[in-house]
């Protein structure tokens, strides 16, 4: 039996490196990993499944083991920090797009 992979690092390495696919890697989906790294995390969409999945524990290893030591407080608040991120930057591109229309 292999050794768990960890919840934790599982969970940080989705949301600061998911569009390189190193929690794939990390839980031992090579060609996956590398698919992902090639493709910017399936131009983005890849990455937001596999990190909505690792926030409400429904990733497993590729040994098909669950992740270990799973908070649901963490995951929680990691996906709520990643919608006020994405909320944030759409806000931020409407802006910008306001101020440009402006100035022609």
């Amino acid at each position: 039996m292999q050794k768990q992979k960890s919840y934790v690092v599982t969970l940080l390495l989705s949301f600061f490196l998911g569009g390189l696919g190193l929690h794939r890697f990390y839980t031992g989906y090579i060609g996956l990993g590398v698919l992902q790294l090639f493709t910017g995390g399936g131009c983005g969409i890849w990455t937001i499944i596999d990190f909505i999945s690792i926030c409400f524990n429904k990733y497993q290893d590729a040994d098909g083991q669950d992740l270990k030591d799973y908070n649901k407080v963490l995951g929680l608040t990691f996906f709520y920090i990643w919608v006020l991120l994405f909320v944030l930057c759409i806000l931020f591109y409407a802006a910008v797009i306001a101020q440009m229309k402006g100035l022609h």
